[in-house]
């Protein structure tokens, strides 16, 4: 139970800390906006010669940026009802197959004496055909104690970074079955729900985060060899590359605060993106062996109200002139999914599994493991829950 008075005397204590952090986000928001549109006039060959002294910039400019010689490329369509956006997204659209996929996971109880994880992948496939054809289907893994258990500092656990790891992979291997076997016309667009730059894997250990990287490297180099478009999606984010470019090009102060998105899309309608960016982002693209220099991003506005998405893609496709079909591909994408790709919608629908789905799992554990006459224990503490629930 959460006791109100509590909550609210405890956030009066943190109050000149949060009216901090606010002050210095406003400060650095209006020092990197007003640069941003100071080196906007800047001809594109002097922001490459400010860059050149760091290996890793954050982000450098594609041609795109001394095309537009804006940071803001409008999306020229401009609606007059949701029906027109809709039959703008059909005839976009129609006879493109968009591919996604996503994972869930049930991770093992301390209140059953044998370990056990599922993890579930899910995948969505719309041809946007007349006829509505369309693909969803799913793939089970169960995890037993030898491949989840480990031993730490005495104790043996259960490690989660490692039933994270394989469903991430496990994500990946779809993504490449359907790019091997689809890369024939009708040519696709496959999502991934995330990050092509695996950032977070920096916190890991060597294990892990080179686990992460090479699944990546597979994904990337099936998507390269087979010249399907591939879009890493981030609907939320808080990349800082550009921040880090802007930091060296104007000479700045490093920023703490603020991030890409808001920089970018304050003046943005509904469709607007940034020119394409390579990433040159610090860190975990020195590990990404052939293809440390082989993506980039842009920014796209999705919605009204609230900062733009992030798309990261292969900078192939930049190259192959097929950026603009692509980008309008999750354009319309969007506009079916009212905000959010449905593509991408649909195969986390397909995937997410719920409290009731752990519940139901276990049952079926539990009588599977009585004909096998395997015993199971069940704590008094997981009992008391149930029986308080």
């Amino acid at each position: 139970m959460l006791y109100r008075e509590k909550v609210l005397e405890a956030l009066e204590k943190k109050r000149e800390d949060f009216s901090t952090y606010n002050s210095e986000y406003r400060d650095e928001a209006a020092l990197y906006t007003r640069a941003l549109k100071e080196l906007q006039t800047l001809p594109w060959e002097a922001w490459q010669g400010r860059l050149q002294s760091d290996p890793w910039p954050g982000a450098l400019p594609s041609p795109e940026v001394a095309e537009y010689r804006s940071l803001h490329i409008p999306f020229t369509p401009r609606w007059q009802s949701h029906q027109e956006a809709r039959d703008w997204a059909y005839q976009t659209i129609c006879a493109t197959p968009t591919f996604a996929v996503d994972g869930s996971q049930i991770l093992p109880s301390k209140d059953f004496s044998v370990p056990v994880a599922l993890i579930q992948v899910a995948w969505f496939e719309n041809r946007h055909l007349p006829t509505g054809e369309y693909v969803k289907e799913n793939r089970v893994e169960i995890r037993t104690p030898r491949e989840i258990m480990a031993l730490e500092g005495g104790e043996r656990l259960f490690s989660e970074a490692t039933i994270s790891l394989h469903r991430f992979q496990m994500e990946v291997e779809v993504l490449q079955e359907y790019i091997t076997t689809h890369s024939r016309d009708p040519l696709p667009v496959v999502f991934l729900d995330g990050s092509l730059i695996v950032s977070f894997a920096e916190r890991l250990s060597d294990e892990y985060r080179n686990g992460y990287v090479q699944a990546i490297l597979r994904l990337l180099r099936t998507a390269a060899e087979a010249r399907v478009p591939l879009v890493g999606y981030i609907d939320t984010t808080y990349a800082r590359d550009l921040v880090e470019m802007l930091t060296l090009v104007g000479d700045l102060p490093p920023a703490t605060s603020i991030h890409d998105a808001i920089l970018v899309g304050r003046n943005f309608s509904w469709g607007d993106r940034t020119p394409f960016f390579y990433c040159r982002r610090k860190g975990i693209l020195s590990h990404y062996e052939d293809q440390a220099h082989a993506l980039g991003f842009l920014y796209l506005k999705t919605t009204r109200h609230l900062p733009p998405a992030r798309l990261e893609i292969p900078c192939w496709v930049y190259e192959a002139g097929l950026l603009p079909w692509v980008v309008d591909i999750v354009r319309a994408d969007l506009v079916i999914g009212n905000g959010y790709p449905y593509t991408i919608e649909t195969a986390d629908a397909a995937a997410v599994l719920t409290g009731q789905d752990r519940e139901h799992f276990y049952r079926l554990f539990q009588e599977f493991l009585e004909r096998e006459g395997i015993p199971l224990r069940i704590s008094r503490k997981a009992v008391s829950k149930i029986r308080r629930r």
